[in-house]
Order: structure tokens, then C-alpha cells, then sequence
């Protein structure tokens, strides 16, 4: 007889309630509880009643079933052509800048530009507009790609950058990524970055977040890969 997993479960329940973009307080008030009941019920420390469980699952737009299975993905693979619904994403990362020859905070905006059958997307100066890489956008409900080359096909060497972000967990506050390109001698590099459907100031809370931390040095030097972690986990609320 298969066990009942009650973390898994909350797990879920958070999942799906972030889907859509609820605080665990809008998701009590459907079924007369705090705030704090929600939290439990994610955590697997408290269960909710049959009753609890309908109305929860009417709130969320599920079936019961996707709460209790756990082999079932959370939501199914839904391929969107713009899931952020704007024409506007501001990226956040640490850049070298070559006249001061520095590594310090970049911003830049990314365009979306919606056709027919994908979304093509921008890379360009926040104060001057001025595109430096353009690409096309690949997403589902837990993952989107960025994908850049050069913007003018005459360009003297070819330039492909990407940014992988994550988005299971909702648009609406900072979602966490990775971001990848070459330098002029066509080095690799592997950076975090932060993007925001808000104009937000470049804080030293978001920079501290971007730097490399000593756990992530250590497993580095053990395994010889590095993993970046982008599980976004509400460090930044906006």
C-alpha cells in the first residue's frame, strides 16, 4: 500500500498556490483560516479536512487528485509565447566595465516583442535604448530561456549569450537565474542574475545575493561543477 507523503503534499499545495500567484493569506480567507494554518499545511505539520481540500482546490483551479499525487508533474507542460504578460524585464547582474576596468552592478532591459508564433526579445541599455543582442524566448510554467546573438548579422565575430530563469514559482517579485556569455576572446562565463517586471533600483541586498558564496566555492572544489541555485524562495519581495 503506497504511504502518504505529507510533505510532499505541501509541497504542492505551495506549488500550485505560487502558480497563481496567492499569498497564504488570500488562500485562508477562502476557507476561514490564517495565515499561519497555510504555512502548516505546506510544511506537512497540519492537514486540511475534506472540505478545506475542495474549496482549496476550486481556489487554485485544480483537481483534488494533483494535490495527492506525487508522480504527477505539479502543473503540466504548458508552452507559453510570453508568460511574464509585458512588454518589459529588467535584468540584474555584475558586469565588467572596460573604462573602469571594474566588475561592478549592471542593469539592462530586456524587450519582448510578441509575433504570431514566438516571442522575440531584446537586450538593451537601460538609459539609452540601445540593443545590443537580440534572440527568441522559450518558456513553460517552470523555466524560461533567453536566448541571444548578435543584433547586427554583420558583426565582426558571432555572439551568443542565454539566461535561464526561473519562474515556478510566480512573476510578480524577483525571479532568480543564470546568465551566460563570452567575452571578446570568447571566454565562457557563468554568472546569477535577478530579473524584475519592475523598474527596481539595483540594491546591495540584490548585489550580496549575485556574488559567489563560500558553500557554493566549497562544493565547486569538490565536484568541479556549479550548480546555481535559482529556486526562488521569496528572499526578495517588491
Amino acid at each position: 500500500m503506497p504511504e502518504f507523503d505529507r510533505k510532499e503534499f505541501g509541497r504542492r499545495l505551495q506549488a500550485f498556490r505560487k502558480q497563481i500567484g496567492r499569498s497564504q493569506e488570500n488562500l485562508g480567507r477562502v476557507i476561514k483560516k490564517s495565515a499561519t494554518t497555510i504555512g502548516r499545511f505546506e510544511k506537512g505539520t497540519l492537514l486540511p479536512n475534506a472540505e478545506e481540500i475542495y474549496l482549496l482546490c476550486n481556489e487554485l483551479d485544480i483537481e483534488e487528485y494533483q494535490l495527492f499525487n506525487k508522480f504527477d508533474k505539479v502543473v503540466s507542460k504548458k508552452e507559453s509565447i510570453n508568460p511574464f504578460n509585458t512588454n518589459t524585464l529588467y535584468v540584474y547582474y555584475i558586469g565588467y566595465y572596460p573604462t573602469l576596468n571594474k566588475y561592478d552592478k549592471c542593469k539592462f532591459v530586456i524587450n519582448l516583442i510578441e509575433k504570431s508564433d514566438y516571442c522575440k526579445i531584446e537586450l538593451a541599455d537601460c538609459r539609452t535604448k540601445k540593443i545590443y543582442l537580440e534572440g527568441y524566448l522559450q518558456s513553460d510554467n517552470f523555466m524560461a530561456f533567453f536566448r541571444f546573438n548578435n543584433y547586427k548579422p554583420t558583426s565582426m565575430r558571432l555572439e551568443c549569450s542565454q539566461i535561464n530563469l526561473n519562474i515556478s514559482n510566480g512573476i510578480d517579485n524577483l525571479m532568480k537565474g543564470a546568465f551566460y556569455c563570452t567575452d571578446t576572446k570568447y571566454n565562457t562565463s557563468a554568472r546569477k542574475c535577478l530579473v524584475s517586471k519592475n523598474n527596481l533600483d539595483f540594491t546591495d541586498e540584490m548585489l550580496a545575493y549575485l556574488k559567489i558564496q563560500d558553500k557554493e566555492f566549497s562544493k565547486m572544489e569538490n565536484i568541479n561543477i556549479w550548480y546555481i541555485e535559482m529556486e526562488n524562495k521569496e528572499d526578495f519581495e517588491y
